[in-house]
C-alpha cells in the first residue's frame, strides 16, 4: 500500500498539524506569523503542508517587519 502526506490541508487539519487550536491558528495567519492559505477555487482554501513543515523545521522565511504592519 502506498502512503503519502497530503499536499494541502484544511484549516482545522493545518491547525492540528501545528498542535494549535483553530482560533489560535487563524489569529497567527491573520497577524502574518503563519502563511495565508492558497485559494484552489471559490470558497476552497488550503494551506500547503510544505509551508507548514518549513515552519516546524525552522527553514521558512521570516515575515518582514513591513509585512507585519
Amino acid at each position: 500500500m502506498v502512503s503519502f502526506a497530503p499536499a494541502a490541508l484544511r484549516e482545522a487539519n493545518a491547525a492540528a498539524y501545528l498542535d494549535l487550536s483553530v482560533s489560535k491558528f487563524r489569529s497567527l495567519v491573520n497577524n502574518g506569523a503563519l502563511p495565508a492559505p492558497v485559494r484552489l477555487a471559490d470558497g476552497i482554501e488550503r494551506w500547503r503542508s510544505g509551508d507548514l513543515l518549513a515552519i516546524l523545521n525552522g527553514s521558512a522565511d521570516k515575515p518582514q517587519s513591513e509585512d507585519m504592519e
